[in-house]
């Protein structure tokens, strides 16, 4: 097979193609988990639940990409970031993946004491309900006490959501807005600012926005897309490890207010994660000359 399968494709064409490769991707996983659901009686809720979120993650946030490359790139791993970096990049994303959190719980207590206007009202139930549900689905899913539950939850939580919606939102979106926007920092925004809304949770959006700028930034510096899906699955894997722990009976951590603390924590977490940025600009400046 000869890469790509589409040549001189416009951009225009290429918004479209990307656009409808997602849309059928989502058509047919919401087809998968309605037919499933006549299977309750042979598959139990948390069956169900797995795999519609299995479906969803493949076919709406893997998929895609993977075939939009194949369709309009030359090389199309290439075209994804499929490329090495030097090992010191990902020592520190995972370090800024625990680094940030007291600094991002800030951003949480804010995002949680939002509140719209009166004429709003309505809205604001909607999304508190929204909130409120894929909660419930999250914790039925994390909810496990045995290994074979948290390996899956490990894969299905942390490894899929961490591959496929790094390669839509910083392999394919975040080099086009900033090609789009000719600024890098505006198209690393537009493209966090659209992974948090993705989510429909409304009441997470900021802590959200500001994962979703570390990996962009993380992603822009090592021009790796591995790094940021180490950082992404370190952030998800946590949790699930967490929730296994407590339910276990081993730990009793507040998994909803994990990351709360004092002024002081905040401020060492600023100044650890300037010092770790400012790390990383230096490596990619160097790796920048060594490759001229």
């Amino acid at each position: 097979m000869t890469f790509p399968l589409f040549k001189k494709v416009g951009t225009i064409e290429r918004i479209f193609l990307l656009a409808a490769l997602l849309i059928v991707g989502l058509i047919i996983s919401l087809i998968i988990s309605v037919a499933i659901v006549f299977l309750k009686d042979s598959v139990s809720e948390l069956g169900i639940l797995r795999i519609s979120q299995i479906c969803s993650q493949i076919l709406t946030f893997v998929l895609p990409p993977l075939l939009y490359a194949c369709l309009v790139k030359e090389k199309p791993m290439l075209s994804l970031s499929f490329r090495k970096a030097p090992i010191l990049f990902f020592i520190i994303g995972f370090v800024m993946m625990y680094a940030i959190n007291p600094l991002n719980a800030i951003f949480t207590e804010w995002n949680t004491e939002l509140r719209l206007p009166e004429s709003m009202a309505h809205l604001e139930k909607m999304m508190k309900d929204m909130q409120e549900s894929a909660t419930q689905i999250t914790e039925k899913m994390l909810n496990v006490s045995n290994i074979s539950g948290l390996i899956i939850n490990l894969i299905m939580i942390a490894g899929l959501a961490a591959f496929g919606e790094e390669l839509l939102f910083r392999s394919l979106l975040q080099p086009f807005l900033i090609k789009i926007c000719k600024n890098v920092h505006i198209g690393i925004f537009l493209a966090s600012a659209i992974f948090s809304f993705i989510h429909f949770e409304f009441y997470g959006f900021l802590p959200r926005l500001v994962l979703g700028l570390l990996l962009g930034y993380m992603f822009y510096y090592s021009k790796s897309i591995w790094v940021p899906m180490l950082m992404h699955f370190t952030n998800n894997a946590t949790a699930v490890v967490v929730y296994y722990f407590n339910n276990k009976g081993i730990t009793n951590i507040d998994v909803e207010n994990f990351g709360e603390t004092n002024i002081f924590y905040t401020l060492l977490s600023i100044v650890v994660m300037v010092a770790l940025f400012w790390i990383t600009i230096r490596i990619s400046s160097k790796q920048n000359k060594e490759n001229q």
